[in-house]
């Protein structure tokens, strides 16, 4: 990382006024996934914080703060650049764009498998009308026109979403099925799924009352609700631990199905839990609250150790199996347990002034492959981050 990189984070984490965007990225991209989280019932994600209150960046903003603003630690600079005598490896990281199969201006890679092999994003206008696309080292596969808002692919290249209508999907093997909605409950939201084939997600009711589930990619007819009413499922590792909450509580679930509570910051009534790999989950606590918004802040848990932090940047869009942090802020920084960080390149064919703002939304377990897209001429184009040590 650079002394300018630095400087950027460091003025990035004082308590600045949040900027108006340049571009409404994050509404593009994000469109089919914002209205997904709208359906969401109490206790899953942003969510919780208060009925009626808006979300904003993480970035401090005027006002009266209830709670206070944390105080966070800064990141730190590389070893290699403060002379240590045992420096991390060196990082190298190169992007270069997906094959586009179909025509479309909003064009993104969504999520990554552990091993780096497989992708899944969608293309489309932005307006939830985006076909589901699976690139499997890099040559794309259109799935069926039934298959919307892919939330998840696992290692073997089965790729689980939800569609526009609460029913959840699985593809695998080149066919399209549907996941069983358990009785009683009218829609589900899927949310992960793992190399040993469980499949996590939540059901709701119209009362929205809701449950946490778990499928298979073997039986997709089949389920099992998880924990008590009140419950949801938001991630999954490859051992079969279940990240998700109870009421506004953060918990993890064991492969055997032992329930426990995650700890929350101190001075944080509740958090939400939105992914996890290996031992890692990263997820968002309400922070301080102007007018009608609260600032939601990013928080790492390890699920070995039981720790939690807060995190020092506007916001996660990824864990990766050893603990590095996916943030993206236009120009993609993946952040190590140690605080030590790396810039993603922009296309080294391309002039820094023309580069574009870079979104990054997925990063393998072993976060040297980060996938998202590029904004540039009006439309969106996706990204494969590869890296090497």
């Amino acid at each position: 990382m650079t002394t300018e990189d630095d400087q950027r984070i460091a003025e990035l984490l004082r308590s600045v006024p949040v900027p108006e965007s340049r571009v409404d990225l994050r509404r593009a991209v994000r469109d089919g996934r914002r209205r997904r989280q709208r359906r969401r019932v109490g206790g899953i994600a942003a969510l919780t914080v208060l009925a009626g209150v808006g979300v904003v960046s993480a970035v401090q903003v005027g006002g009266t703060a209830s709670p206070p603003a944390p105080t966070v630690p800064a990141l730190a600079v590389s070893p290699a650049e403060t002379g240590s005598a045992a420096p991390r490896p060196p990082v190298t990281c190169q992007a270069s764009w997906l094959p586009q199969p179909i025509e479309g201006p909003v064009a993104v890679a969504n999520r990554v498998d552990p091993t780096g092999r497989h992708i899944v994003g969608d293309i489309g206008t932005g307006q939830e009308d985006g076909r589901v696309v699976l690139w499997t080292d890099g040559t794309p596969v259109v799935l069926p026109a039934a298959a919307r808002q892919p939330a998840a692919v696992n290692t073997r290249g089965y790729v689980v979403g939800t569609d526009g209508d609460g029913t959840g999907w699985l593809y695998r093997n080149g066919k399209l099925h549907v996941l069983a909605t358990p009785p009683g409950y009218d829609a589900v939201l899927v949310h992960a799924v793992n190399g040993r084939g469980d499949i996590v997600g939540t059901a709701r009711r119209s009362d929205d009352s809701h449950q946490a589930v778990l499928w298979s990619t073997d039986h997709p007819e089949k389920y099992r609700l998880i924990g008590q009413r009140g419950s949801s499922a938001t991630g999954i590792t490859e051992d079969g631990t279940i990240v998700g909450t109870m009421g506004e509580r953060p918990y993890r679930w064991s492969p055997q199905g032992v329930a426990a509570a995650l700890a929350v910051p101190d001075g944080y009534p509740r958090a939400s839990v939105e992914s996890a790999q290996g031992e890692w989950a990263i997820g968002m606590v309400p922070g301080a609250r102007t007018g009608s918004a609260v600032q939601m802040l990013p928080v790492r848990w390890n699920l070995t150790t039981g720790a939690v932090s807060l995190l020092p940047f506007p916001g996660a869009n990824g864990i990766a199996g050893n603990g590095d942090v996916l943030v993206a802020d236009g120009a993609p920084l993946v952040v190590a347990p140690d605080g030590t960080s790396r810039r993603l390149p922009g296309r080294p064919e391309v002039r820094a002034t023309e580069a574009g703002i870079y979104t990054a939304e997925g990063i393998s377990d072993d976060g040297l492959t980060v996938v998202g897209a590029v904004y540039e001429k009006q439309a969106y184009r996706p990204l494969v981050w590869r890296c090497t040590r």
